[in-house]
């Protein structure tokens, strides 16, 4: 192999590295936890953004943790007997959203 062609592979390998960082880059990891209206943690809820793939399930504290959301992403919390809940995210790194859970019998 010559020169010219490792020197080609470099920079595709170079460029394709940098494409994985930006696509990386652009959200920011969110926590919460789950509540319900008397302060319970809701155990097993689906906390997933819309328009996306990105989604996860509460832990038997109601903490979650979700990745890549970006800013003005909406967020939809839902759980069999609950009303759907949905929160736009102002900004990632300064969540600070409450969602009231309610049966969805009331």
């Amino acid at each position: 192999m010559d020169l010219k062609t490792q020197v080609r592979k470099l920079a595709v390998t170079l460029f394709l590295s940098m494409l994985c960082l930006i696509a990386f880059a652009q959200g920011r990891q969110i926590t919460g936890t789950v509540l319900d209206s008397t302060g319970e943690p809701v155990i097993g809820a689906n906390v997933t953004e819309i328009g996306t793939t990105n989604g996860t399930i509460t832990d038997i504290d109601g903490k979650f943790t979700l990745p890549a959301v970006s800013k003005g992403a909406k967020i939809k919390i839902s759980f069999i007997g609950y009303l759907p809940q949905t929160i736009t995210i102002a900004d990632p790194d300064k969540p600070n959203s409450k969602a009231d859970g309610r049966p969805s019998d009331s």
